[in-house]
């Protein structure tokens, strides 16, 4: 019998640990029963579509899962932003770090990005769930008592050092 080794799929995901104002960061609950980490808390982001950066890939996510409109950019990982009324920038850092993570029948490549929300007017900025998931902003100093994937081990340990 013949030893074959079967090459799993890459993909690439584009992720954004957003913080507010208040050193909040914004998590959301996988909640789609049989789902890959069903119950498990993540960082908004997604898949890379063909012909996308990761940058646009993470402008395209967090519009998509919680209504956080950014312009398209170019492929820079450092970006800034304002919105058209000038009462919220949004200051896209350089990547924090990227995963290369083995699942079962993939390998995830996951480009976290830190995502920093400046209000600069009274009004609270408020991300909003489209796909029905549960998300609340957390404690940086809570983060580690929360049950996260595995791919984001080191990102959280980072999150724990103050270091992003």
């Amino acid at each position: 019998m013949k030893n074959e080794t079967i090459q799993k799929k890459r993909v690439e995901v584009s992720v954004g640990i957003i913080e507010n104002d208040k050193n909040e960061i914004l998590v959301c609950r996988r909640n789609k029963k049989g789902d890959h980490l069903f119950g498990l808390l993540e960082f908004p982001g997604g898949k890379v579509e063909k012909g996308e950066t990761i940058v646009d890939c993470l402008i395209r996510e967090l519009y998509e899962e919680v209504d956080i409109n950014l312009p398209s950019s170019s492929s820079s990982s450092s970006s800034s932003f304002s919105s058209n009324d000038d009462s919220t920038s949004f200051s896209l850092i350089k990547l924090i770090e990227i995963v290369e993570f083995e699942y079962k029948d993939i390998i995830c490549n996951i480009h976290f990005f830190k995502v920093n929300l400046q209000n600069n007017t009274t009004q609270q900025i408020s991300p909003k769930p489209k796909e029905g998931q549960p998300m609340f902003w957390i404690k940086k100093n809570e983060i580690d008592y929360l049950q996260f994937p595995e791919s984001n081990k080191n990102v959280i340990e980072l999150l724990n050092q103050n270091k992003i």
